[in-house]
């Protein structure tokens, strides 16, 4: 299985959460945060193409998402941030097991 995430986080709190829980689980998730119409930590066109799913971690609508267009035609999985700073370790669970 490819383990293999891309995450579009609102805020860093929930971007460092989600990467304890990979590491602790096997997982590579590479972020990006995208606050106040501005991104850090650009996600590449590579690491977009070689993820099995896109997680975005936001409170706000998926179409208000900068530059949305590089996540067109892709798998994606939608989440709050309060719930991935609570427990990311279950968010990832939960989107492993649709993955399989």
């Amino acid at each position: 299985m490819n383990k293999n995430i891309v995450a579009i986080c609102e805020n860093e709190t929930s971007a460092k959460s989600l990467q304890q829980a990979a590491l602790e689980l096997g997982f590579n998730v590479k972020y990006e945060v995208q606050a106040k119409s501005a991104i850090k930590n650009e996600l590449s066109e590579k690491d977009i193409n070689e993820a099995a799913i896109v997680l975005f971690v936001i409170s706000y609508d998926v179409e208000d998402i900068e530059k949305i267009e590089r996540f067109i035609d892709r798998e994606y999985y939608e989440v709050e941030p309060k719930f991935v700073i609570n427990d990311a370790k279950a968010v990832l669970n939960e989107i492993s097991s649709e993955l399989n």
